[in-house]
């Protein structure tokens, strides 16, 4: 059996559940950088290469695993939405799940998983 979430049905009292780190994206922004040394100059005095590259394989094996285990606990615990984090980010989702609501929408943020 198939279930689709969707986001326009969150409602009072749910919770926003991340189910991988955020940073994605930059990480392999970042790892490619490395070989344009015009591009990795402006990200250097923040991050080493070696943790780039640490960003980078942890990005990989993240974006290698299924969201199986996700799903099925969204069925198990009644999700009443759902969403991706990618493209827009965090708060561009946020805004988007926040726009195709009928009732007034607040996060709060106790912490968020990041890759770097």
């Amino acid at each position: 059996m198939c279930f689709i979430h969707r986001p326009d049905n969150v409602q009072v009292g749910d919770v926003l559940v991340l189910t991988k780190p955020l940073g994605t994206q930059i990480a392999v922004n970042a790892h490619q950088w490395i070989e344009k040394p015009e591009m990795y100059e402006k990200i250097s005095y923040v991050i080493s290469k070696e943790d780039v590259v640490s960003a980078y394989n942890i990005a990989s094996d993240s974006m290698a695993r299924l969201n199986r285990t996700a799903a099925r606990m969204m069925h198990k615990h009644g999700a009443h939405g759902a969403t991706d984090v990618t493209g827009f980010g965090l708060l561009g989702h946020a805004t988007n799940l926040a726009k195709t609501q009928k009732e007034a929408v607040d996060f709060v943020i106790h912490s968020l998983p990041s890759i770097l």
